[in-house]
């Protein structure tokens, strides 16, 4: 079967000290629905990113996601003041929100598990600079409680700081999350 490229959600383009652009994109034998196993990142123009630890830092956390990490596993990898928000309509949407600290992520992460199968995900650039990781994309998921498909472009706007996510902003079209929540 044709390996396929999927442009869901994230885009990354790394932007190094030395402004060298590397375009990254997530590549799998099938589009994925339960199994994100089958997902790594390759470089898609053949440029070497430079070396940045803050985007070591937030490709692992991605690797851990995709392999299906449980949300104490997710949690680990922020600070333990780190603040995480995802805007949006909290009153239908029980996984947004401002959330700060690893016990109130980690509960986000939980669900967020709980309510959302996750179809699609597509980086489509990456900007590293320093401590701070931007990172552009498309994602597809399924509300679990009524089947209902979610789609949106997203950026996330992550600090990492002493090897762990120090800030993870997170904005997507909360309104079709929040239309899609309600049964």
């Amino acid at each position: 079967m044709k390996k396929l490229i999927l442009i869901t959600g994230f885009a990354i383009i790394s932007m190094a000290a030395y402004s060298k652009n590397v375009k990254v994109a997530i590549v799998a034998d099938k589009p994925f629905k339960n199994n994100l196993k089958n997902l790594s990142i390759v470089s898609a123009n053949n440029n070497t990113p430079q070396d940045s630890s803050a985007l070591k830092v937030v490709n692992s956390f991605f690797d851990k996601f995709k392999k299906g990490a449980t949300p104490d596993e997710l949690a680990a990898c922020f600070d333990e003041q780190a603040e995480y928000f995802i805007p949006g309509d909290t009153k239908n949407v029980s996984w947004i929100g401002k959330r700060v600290g690893r016990a109130a992520i980690k509960e986000s992460f939980r669900l967020l598990k709980s309510n959302i199968q996750p179809e699609k995900l597509i980086f489509t650039d990456i900007l590293a600079k320093g401590d701070r990781v931007v990172i552009l994309g498309y994602l597809e998921s399924r509300m679990k409680k009524n089947n209902k498909q979610m789609k949106s472009e997203f950026s996330i706007d992550i600090v990492v700081k002493n090897g762990l996510l120090t800030r993870y902003h997170l904005l997507e079209d909360s309104f079709e999350v929040s239309d899609k929540a309600r049964l």
